[in-house]
């Protein structure tokens, strides 16, 4: 009786508003199905965990603990900021009983702007690999990037924007030094969006298959080369940028076929693109000439800048997702970094595949992302084995326990600075150095813009001092630590180094000397320096120490504060 009821009153209602009844039911249910969805949907940092134990248990490992707040906290700060954290933190840090700290800290470092700046540092060796400076310098070329993941820009504009980038417009004028400061040529370009954005170094494929990756065939380098190929400098008064002959394929010999020329359009590995017919004469949007810049009406690299960085080139989110993961756990899924292909397989296919189907399906937000992989557990691990477990058994590509990284230049000379809280004693040297020149000083002294420049060029010519040591050559990718040496020397006897150990009214070595309590000093050299507080039996180290130099008690703290600097635990983030 009901159901008839409900039926006669249903049949009842006049037809348009039993369409919109219709429509809003079915929208309702859209609704729901679309919340249970995201409900059901499980974070990112769950699935890497799901992914590594399961790893781990069929090959019978256990995983290290989950490190302790100490650890973590310096790790954190890092790989996320660039630098040690100050002492305050880590004590604040280490007497907040809340169970959501960390989840916290994550939040509160990736909203800082210590992360845009070192996330501009990173992009910045990550993509120019340390070349010096030609028509675009280092310090534009990081604004713009700090810029960029200061408002969290999503990676894949941040990509298209590099590789679109021509020079001529001044708001993104910075992003062409990709292409500027490799003075646009066409074999290191091709190489090195290949390597750097897919994730593929076809070098070897360039006069031939590749003798080695069947997946690196001769045309993929070409049809990468034509969408670079017609690019050229044009200079104008002065001004430095790019200009596009109109080209649209080109041709290319095997050196095992040479007889037999080939020729292929823009493509990238097998997506192949079309492209308008050229039309003789009507190619350019203005006659060229030496005051106008070729500007073809149909630009293969704005082409490059629209089809490469999307979910359309899985090889781009791929790499990305490979790049940042390693950024963040010391070894990428797939080594090396930019060997990509199906004789290389990730050590974890499933993972890569989640991590790259997340980074597409937030529209590559940084932010998010390396939140994500910063909640795991494979991230908060602890860099100590299990015990009893063979270090063989959970070699870099399991995850199973933290991996060592070495500190980059960047981040070894901030975390030396922040340590020996000598940051007033570098500004002090560097405004000492200006004062040399009375004259230019003066000048300075005028102009606050100039001033903080130079500044800024003083700190940087101390920084190099620390890249040229600790880094890789120019044009180069990063490479695994090797102590070496020089570095050894560097550390020991470079009077920068000596001048910020030593004791002074304002930095650490200072105040521990003006400490006659040795437990105290213990406690502030441990905090300071390695971001935890000392075990007993190193408070029982430094107590002796300091007591068999008797009087010597300045060169006592000098020493105790180089020992704990040139230490392994201070040297790596671990």
């Amino acid at each position: 009786m009901m159901r008839s009821n409900s039926s006669r009153r249903w049949k009842g209602l006049r037809a348009p508003f039993r369409r919109i009844v219709c429509c809003l039911a079915t929208t309702c249910l859209a609704l729901s199905n679309l919340v249970a969805s995201a409900c059901a949907a499980e974070p990112l940092h769950r699935i890497i965990d799901e992914q590594l134990t399961a790893a781990l248990a069929a090959g019978g490992v256990p995983a290290a603990d989950i490190c302790d707040d100490a650890e973590f906290l310096r790790r954190l700060y890092l790989d996320l900021t660039g630098v040690i954290p100050p002492r305050e933190t880590v004590l604040a840090f280490l007497a907040d009983e809340n169970p959501q700290k960390r989840v916290a800290a994550i939040d509160r470092l990736l909203a800082s702007e210590a992360y845009a700046r070192r996330m501009a540092v990173a992009f910045d060796v990550m993509l120019m690999e340390r070349r010096p400076d030609k028509y675009i310098t280092t310090d534009e070329w990081r604004a713009y990037l700090q810029a960029s993941f200061a408002t969290n820009k999503p990676l894949d504009q941040l990509a298209a924007e590099v590789l679109g980038a021509t020079g001529r417009e001044p708001e993104l004028r910075p992003a062409a030094r990709f292409f500027l400061d490799r003075e646009v040529e066409q074999d290191v370009l091709v190489r090195d969006i290949g390597r750097l954005f897919l994730g593929a170094d076809l070098q070897c494929a360039q006069c031939h298959d590749h003798p080695d990756i069947a997946g690196y065939l001769h045309h993929h380098y070409h049809g990468l080369a034509v969408f670079v190929s017609g690019l050229k400098i044009f200079k104008r008064e002065g001004q430095i940028s790019l200009q596009e002959k109109a080209v649209r394929e080109i041709e290319f010999l095997s050196v095992f076929d040479l007889d037999n020329p080939q020729k292929t359009g823009p493509r990238l590995f097998e997506a192949v693109f079309e492209t308008p017919a050229l039309v003789v004469g009507e190619e350019y949007q203005e006659k060229p000439s030496a005051q106008t810049p070729m500007l073809p009406k149909f630009s293969l690299q704005q082409l490059l800048a629209r089809r490469l960085p999307s979910a359309a080139t899985p090889a781009f989110g791929r790499n990305l997702a490979n790049r940042l993961w390693a950024m963040m756990l010391g070894q990428g899924l797939v080594e090396p970094l930019d060997m990509q292909h199906a004789d290389n397989p990730p050590s974890h296919p499933e993972l890569l595949a989640a991590l790259t189907e997340h980074l597409e399906a937030t529209g590559y937000d940084a932010r998010d992302f390396l939140r994500e992989i910063a909640l795991s557990d494979a991230y908060q691990r602890s860099s100590l084995l299990p015990a009893d477990v063979d270090p063989a058994r959970l070699p870099p590509e399991s995850f199973g326990v933290a991996n060592l990284k070495s500190l980059s230049p960047e981040q070894l000379f901030d975390s030396l600075l922040s340590a020996a809280e000598a940051a007033p004693l570098l500004a002090r040297q560097i405004e000492q150095t200006l004062q040399e020149d009375a004259a230019a000083y003066q000048k300075l002294q005028d102009d606050p813009a100039a001033l903080a420049a130079a500044q800024s060029q003083g700190r940087a010519e101390r920084l190099a001092e620390f890249v040229m040591l600790f880094g890789s050559p120019p044009g180069q990718p990063e490479g695994p630590f090797q102590a070496s040496l020089p570095q050894s020397l560097f550390l020991a006897n470079s009077p920068l180094v000596q001048d910020w150990i030593e004791p002074a009214d304002d930095n650490l070595a200072g105040r521990l000397l003006a400490e006659p309590d040795a437990e105290k000093v213990a406690d502030e050299l441990y905090l300071c320096v390695l971001s935890r507080r000392p075990t007993a039996a190193e408070k029982e180290l430094v107590q002796q120490h300091l007591e068999s130099r008797g009087e010597a008690r300045r060169l006592a703290v000098t020493e105790l504060l180089w020992a704990t600097i040139a230490s392994a635990e201070f040297r790596f983030n671990h």
